[in-house]
């Protein structure tokens, strides 16, 4: 996969245009109306505006939602939830991958990508392709969604990582070699009891509220400095850009991604819903 630069991803993240209609709404659904039988998208011609139009929105939804995952894990560290913490974590990295990932031309639909052709600002052109074409050097050769996804993603964003702080390079960097590490993990804890009781264990015996987040056990606090490094990163490359859509308005909020974070996600309180639960059918 072929990313822009970050002059190139600059240029089309500024050149957001609020178009109506498809562009408003799911990515993967103008994927499957307009790209299966136009794959080329070429700058100034209606379909390439309604695309970044629609790709540039969702972006900032999986900027909210990466967001708003780091938020809410952060109630989760306690012994019992920390196993949906680190899956919590997992998620938001996930999301501001994807986001990282739109603001520099290139998006993955399971078998299928979106990414550059040409880079020149006002001469640009988008490709939708099959995984592992002739376009593609090193195909993935994992067949798990989200394997092959973050395989993609690490051999995508490696243009970036000689350009970046080093806390960032490694956040683009499988860990221990592993492209698949992430998702490995995930699946580990989420879907074996074992695993999940083990991290609760090693959690209920290193957190400390005062050292954290150098506290969190193992894989967990590698997942968590994952997240935080994307997210720092991504984060600094929407303010160079100057990003801005409208997606978050269907939460009728029309400030700043910035101000929509800080109203939406910190200021929001969760409701105190324990009185309505089946607590006492627990004791």
């Amino acid at each position: 996969m072929k990313i822009f630069g970050s002059p190139e991803a600059r240029y089309y993240c500024s050149s957001f245009t609020p178009m109506p209609g498809d562009s408003e709404k799911s990515l993967d659904v103008f994927k499957n109306k307009y790209l299966k039988s136009q794959r080329t998208l070429t700058e100034g011609t209606p379909l390439f505006i309604q695309y970044r139009a629609c790709s540039l929105r969702d972006v900032e939804r999986h900027l909210f939602f990466a967001a708003s995952h780091y938020r809410r894990c952060l109630d989760l560290m306690l012994p019992s939830g920390s196993p949906w913490a680190y899956v919590t974590i997992y998620y938001g990295s996930w999301f501001v991958s994807r986001a990282l990932l739109g603001m520099f031309g290139c998006a993955i639909f399971n078998k299928f990508v979106v990414d550059v052709n040409r880079n020149s600002p006002g001469n640009q052109e988008l490709r939708y392709r099959k995984i592992g074409n002739e376009a593609d050097q090193q195909p993935s050769t994992y067949n798990g969604g989200h394997q092959r996804y973050w395989d993609l993603f690490y051999k995508a964003v490696a243009t970036l990582r000689p350009m970046v702080q080093p806390k960032f390079a490694a956040a683009l960097t499988p860990v221990a070699g592993n492209p698949v590490w992430q998702i490995d993990m995930r699946n580990r804890v989420n879907y074996d009891s074992w695993e999940g009781l083990n991290l609760a264990r090693n959690f209920q015996g290193s957190f400390s509220q005062t050292t954290f987040p150098g506290s969190l056990p193992g894989i967990l606090g590698t997942q968590f400095g994952i997240l935080e490094a994307l997210l720092e990163l991504t984060f600094s490359f929407a303010k160079q850009f100057g990003f801005q859509t409208d997606a978050l308005n269907a939460l009728g909020h029309t400030g700043s991604l910035s101000n929509s974070i800080h109203v939406l996600i910190y200021n929001d309180s969760p409701p105190g819903l324990g009185k309505k639960t089946l607590k006492p059918a627990f004791f």
